[in-house]
């Protein structure tokens, strides 16, 4: 029947929210497209697969904030696993985390824990305003990276080392790439970027790089061929 949809959470959910405080806000555990109208936030924690894509935030970002991942790890390959699920948070739009504190203090986790919190938290209006543009791809040949994300038992996800994701506000005519290398070896990256995708001209756009997110961004060319360090992330913002 109708019991549930639409005849049950429905109405319940618009009678909150019409009752809701001004500032408030509403958020609810894993994703629905059934309920989008009605939250504000929903925890993603259950996405734990192989060969993810982020067809999710490609259509939902800005009409929902998405938060939170299971961190759970195999201890083999704790570090990577970690690392590969921040990363990925990042490039999908997430807030990072929903995770044990004790992360914060360990020597590899915490220290990219911190790196991808505070990059996030520097382009933070992209992800709360704007919406998500085509992921640079990477050309030529990408070293791949294989970790046990311990999702109810062993769970063995295969990423490359280098994880890309794009942003982008149009109303105030910027972009911005994320190139995120999760593991612990430099990375020599060939990449491809078109304006198109990211809604901009052909020609006239500036760009600047920075990969301390507490630093200053330095002018630079459009992203082409570059190194990534050892879990580092680099951004390259475009303005037109």
């Amino acid at each position: 029947g109708d019991w549930w949809n639409p005849a049950g959470c429905w109405p319940m959910l618009e009678s909150l929210r019409k009752a809701m405080a001004p500032g408030k806000m509403i958020t609810t555990e894993c994703n629905a497209d059934p309920y989008i109208r009605f939250f504000d936030g929903y925890l993603t924690w259950h996405w734990q697969a192989e060969n993810m894509v982020p067809a999710f935030p490609a259509v939902y970002a800005g009409a929902v904030q998405m938060f939170g991942r299971n961190y759970g790890a195999g201890a083999s390959t704790r570090d990577l696993a970690l690392c590969t699920k921040m990363g990925q948070q990042l490039v999908f739009g997430e807030q990072i985390g929903w995770l044990s504190p004790s992360i914060a203090a360990e020597p590899v986790a915490g220290r990219f824990l911190r790196l991808t919190v505070r990059m996030r938290d520097r382009f933070r209006r992209y992800f709360s305003a704007g919406e998500m543009a085509r992921p640079p791809a990477l050309l030529g040949e990408m070293p791949r990276v294989r970790s046990d994300w311990a999702w109810f038992g062993e769970t063995w996800i295969t990423t490359d080392a280098v994880l890309t994701g794009a942003w982008r506000l149009p109303s105030e005519r910027s972009a911005v790439l994320l190139y995120v290398n999760v593991s612990d070896q430099p990375v020599a990256v060939r990449t491809r970027v078109r304006p198109a995708d990211l809604g901009a001209p052909a020609r006239g756009v500036r760009w600047s790089r920075l990969t301390d997110p507490d630093g200053e961004a330095q002018p630079s060319e459009a992203p082409a061929a570059f190194t990534v360090g050892p879990r580092e992330i680099l951004a390259f913002e475009a303005r037109w």
